[in-house]
């Protein structure tokens, strides 16, 4: 059987391995609240990004639909004036023929 002396080192024993248990679990414990913490933090930081990426997407499609209306009335504009430089050409053409044909 067990005697006294091995019963109270037995008890110290346990005493001790209960103290480590304890403190293990502790710095577990910290760690475990730690990457909590961390997690928490990217996921506000993944939330803020959302909300970043949501606001510059409605100022790239506000800026989309700017641009794509100025190309139109651009365009309008280029065709008025190759119509014009078109006109031009052909009266430049007409006033050449004409003097080519008086200095004959």
């Amino acid at each position: 059987m067990i005697d006294a002396g091995q019963l109270h080192l037995i008890e110290f024993l346990l005493s001790i391995a209960g103290f480590l248990i304890l403190f293990l679990l502790g710095i577990i414990g910290f760690w475990i609240q730690k990457w909590i913490r961390s997690t928490d933090a990217l996921t506000d930081a993944i939330s803020d990004l959302r909300v970043e990426i949501a606001t510059n997407q409605v100022n790239v499609d506000s800026l989309k639909q700017h641009c794509a209306t100025r190309c139109t009335m651009i365009d309008g504009q280029l065709t008025i004036y190759s119509k014009s430089i078109q006109e031009n050409s052909l009266d430049i053409a007409l006033i050449k023929q004409t003097l080519h044909y008086e200095t004959e």
